[in-house]
């Protein structure tokens, strides 16, 4: 049986951060292999609407202010 996360759809980004949207891997975009490669640790915040689904976990650099989303469902 599938448990509503009560944390799903409940993420907001700060008003200074910028959403680099749904990436697929770490050298999708420059700006998320730049922070990848610098070794920043990223805070995760599963927004999935299902408890321990990960189809939608946001990845947050507090040192570059960007956050990306990724899948990491089966």
């Amino acid at each position: 049986m599938r448990e509503i996360n009560p944390k799903g759809g409940t993420y907001q980004k700060p008003s200074n951060y910028v959403d680099l949207g749904w990436q697929l891997h770490i050298g999708n975009c420059i700006e998320v292999k730049k922070c990848h490669d610098l070794g920043h640790k990223r805070a995760e915040f599963d927004n999935s609407l299902y408890r321990n689904r990960c189809t939608d976990v946001i990845r947050i650099c507090d040192v570059c202010k960007n956050i990306y989303h990724i899948d990491m469902s089966d």
